[in-house]
């Protein structure tokens, strides 16, 4: 009888570890699934960021035109007054 309760024991040890596992196993693709998902919101991020960049690069370009051509247009004026 003792025999009988030691793989009865052994039994329901080895059923308990199996569940372990698979538990191990789901913890570890829900936090495979959540990096996943952190990468991608991640890259994202990084593509808007350098949308942005480039955007604030774009119209700093464009600001620096206008004041070169403004400030062209104020050196023609005042030489052309003086002359």
């Amino acid at each position: 009888m003792l025999g009988r309760r030691s793989s009865a024991h052994a039994c329901a040890a080895g059923s308990e570890g199996a569940k372990s596992r698979a538990s191990r196993r789901s913890r570890s693709r829900a936090a495979a699934g959540r990096l996943e998902a952190a990468r991608h919101g991640f890259e994202r991020s990084l593509i808007t960021l350098r949308r942005a960049a480039l955007d604030a690069v774009d119209s700093g370009d464009l600001a620096s035109l206008a004041m070169r051509v403004c400030g062209e247009r104020r050196l023609h004026a005042s030489r052309e007054g003086t002359a």
